[in-house]
């Protein structure tokens, strides 16, 4: 009996057992990386609060780097070979609030196109450990 109760409250929670569907199907394959990434950019290259880290860079070549990231991290079949991220953000100055304002950003996007809690949860416990090379 209480094997059962937590598998229900696995269910409940969103934990599939025997799910095998990867984060990168449930974002959308690659369709869904690339417009997530997009979108990301997008917003977060003219909202004030984060545009000034991207006055100076290609955001084509950006939106294209950051899908192929989120498409390695969420076990696409994508190999990111760019530089690593403490690398591409020195000397931007990228401040806590920057960081989380674009992290808010990704969030609202990933709402906006439906992505599960879970799947939402998956991605941003992925990308959070990149803090420590992004904020200086």
């Amino acid at each position: 009996m209480k094997w059962v109760t937590v598998i229900i409250g696995l269910m409940l929670a969103g934990v599939g057992l025997g799910d095998e569907t990867s984060l990168y199907q449930r974002l959308g394959g690659e369709k869904g990386v690339q417009t997530i990434a997009e979108r990301l950019i997008d917003h977060s290259s003219e909202h004030p609060e984060t545009r000034r880290s991207f006055d100076k860079v290609d955001l084509v070549k950006l939106k294209q780097s950051l899908a192929t990231q989120l498409c390695e991290l969420s076990e696409g079949p994508c190999r990111y070979q760019g530089d690593d991220m403490r690398r591409v953000h020195k000397g931007l100055g990228i401040s806590e609030r920057e960081f989380y304002a674009m992290v808010e950003h990704l969030r609202v996007i990933l709402d906006d196109m439906a992505i599960d809690t879970r799947s939402k949860n998956q991605l941003l416990a992925k990308l959070a450990p990149m803090k420590k090379d992004v904020v200086e």
